[in-house]
């Protein structure tokens, strides 16, 4: 699970509320209260989430609109962690 540091400062959780655009949270996150983790180095998952963003792109080409404008993350904040269910992980923990 990652730390609350991580999910504040790297992943931008609650990045509207920042004065953080949304766009820039991570789209790896998946943020299942009270737990959230990150899924980049899970490959299944991590090609999901790729294919989800690309339509999102292509959708938001289509009509015309800007993705930062769309309030969905865009971000690839960090170089992922695996997904440890009882083990604490993020920037701040060694």
């Amino acid at each position: 699970m990652l730390s609350l540091k991580q999910l504040e400062d790297v992943c931008l959780v609650g990045a509207g509320w920042q004065n953080v655009p949304v766009y820039k949270q991570c789209i790896y996150l998946n943020a299942s209260w009270p737990n959230s983790y990150c899924l980049k180095k899970n490959l299944v998952s991590k090609k999901n989430i790729e294919a989800q963003v690309l339509s999102h792109l292509k959708d938001c080409k289509k009509m015309g609109i800007d993705p930062k404008d769309a309030n969905v993350p865009l971000g690839d904040n960090c170089d992922g962690y695996p997904k440890l269910k009882h083990i604490e992980q993020g920037y701040d923990k060694d």
